[in-house]
């Protein structure tokens, strides 16, 4: 155990990076047609070629800076793992551990036992995560429309090939395998800190076709170069990036336990130590703080969690998170785990789409910039887990993670295996 997780964290410590380019700066080059360097750019002719750059023609509400802070956004809400795992005990004044569960504990909620005085836990999680759909609309098939520059007449239409819009159908796929080092101590009976240490792997691939349509005809608008001027260009790309993602630490405290209840408080944060520009990391601080309430009756052991996130993003939401699981042990060396998880957001998101464009010349019309819907980002997760004896103290974890709905960066769905023992 202790060779894999040196292993492990030494390979993100190591590894250099696959490409010069970031992940983030593939995902533009997906709408990259022109040699400006720059989205959007035409070819044939430079003035009008500029025209179309998403930033110049949405200004802060860039449609292309929208879809990379959601996948910043997405890798901030994965879930975070159990801090604690397997029997736990509490050391008596005698000094002689007393056991205070049986059941190999939860996935994903968390428990109000902590391990017990001087008990370490240790272990190693991977993560599989093909990222599936944005909002509900798949990341196969992404639609976004860009237009063009006021550049004259302060009606947008006026002249008449400002009304040209560039259609863009893409294609895209966003893998991460997650491996994640973690440790949790008990340094007194009621109290637990941990830390978990993320290497992640990102690989993004795609393609994008546009499409121009011209509003009138010959539109100065066109791709290619003056021997081959068309009105459809293609753009794709491939890359992989490979590190250590955000770091999380956490504290819990029991403060109140019985054989048959018991109540505890847990907060931990992620630290923004992943690249958000290759998709390794959010970029942002997140804080959570929880009030855990426990029961055990038997072998079968549910759990309630409440609480509050802060995060520090700019494009991100503090939220309300709540989670129902149980834990039961169903033979001597099995135990299965189910948790419902779900996080809403507070206020109005601040992951803002760009407003749809009105032409007001020659007549009113209004262009919707893409089909991703205009809505908030909460979370509802379904999770079932199986934790099973592999030695005395040493455990194997299997789960898998169903979203229930759309909202946010989605897979459809989640794997997780693992290893971990107890000392």
């Amino acid at each position: 155990m202790r060779r894999l997780a040196l292993a492990a964290i030494g390979s993100a410590l190591l590894v250099s990076p696959l490409s010069a380019q970031t992940l983030s700066e593939r995902f533009r080059q997906l709408f990259t047609f022109g040699d400006c360097g720059q989205p959007l750019c035409l070819e044939l002719n430079q003035e009008h070629g500029l025209h179309f750059i998403p930033a110049v023609t949405q200004g802060e509400n860039d449609m292309l800076a929208f879809v990379t802070a959601s996948i910043s956004t997405g890798l901030g809400n994965l879930p975070f793992t159990s801090a604690t795992s397997g029997v736990t005990f509490r050391i008596d004044e005698n000094g002689v551990p007393v056991s205070t569960s049986v059941s190999g504990g939860p996935v994903f909620a968390e428990r109000s036992q902590t391990l017990g005085r001087g008990r370490l836990l240790a272990g190693v999680n991977i993560n599989g995560i093909t990222m599936d759909n944005l909002r509900g609309v798949p990341l196969s098939n992404l639609e976004f429309r860009f237009t063009h520059q006021n550049v004259v007449d302060p009606a947008l239409g006026d002249p008449l090939y400002e009304r040209d819009i560039i259609e863009v159908a893409t294609d895209l796929s966003l893998n991460l395998l997650v491996t994640s080092v973690f440790a949790s101590y008990g340094i007194l009976n009621d109290v637990d800190v941990g830390v978990l240490v993320p290497v992640v792997r990102a690989s993004l691939s795609g393609t994008s076709v546009a499409t121009l349509d011209a509003f009138d005809q010959p539109s100065p608008h066109l791709f290619g170069d003056a021997s081959n001027p068309s009105t459809m260009a293609q753009s794709s790309t491939d890359g992989s990036a490979m590190g250590i993602g955000d770091i999380a630490v956490r504290v819990k405290v029991n403060l109140y336990q019985t054989p048959q209840y018991g109540f505890a408080l847990l907060g931990d944060g992620r630290l923004p130590t992943g690249s958000e520009e290759d998709f390794l990391g959010s970029g942002t601080t997140s804080i959570r703080a929880l009030g855990i309430l426990s029961g055990s009756f038997g072998n079968f052991a549910p759990h309630a969690n409440a609480g509050f996130a802060y995060r520090s993003g700019v494009h991100q939401n503090h939220s309300l998170l709540a989670t129902l699981g149980f834990d039961q042990l169903v033979s001597e060396r099995v135990s299965i785990a189910g948790e419902l998880i779900s996080d809403f957001e507070l206020g109005e998101s601040n992951l803002i789409l760009p407003d749809p464009v009105v032409f007001t010349a020659p007549t009113v019309a209004t262009v919707k910039l893409t089909d991703i819907p205009d809505q908030k980002d909460n979370l509802l997760d379904a999770a079932f887990g199986l934790k099973f004896l592999l030695g005395s103290d040493t455990r194997g974890v299997t789960n898998v993670l169903f979203p229930l709905n759309d909202g946010g960066l989605r897979p459809k769905f989640l794997w997780t295996i693992g290893v971990e023992r107890t000392f």
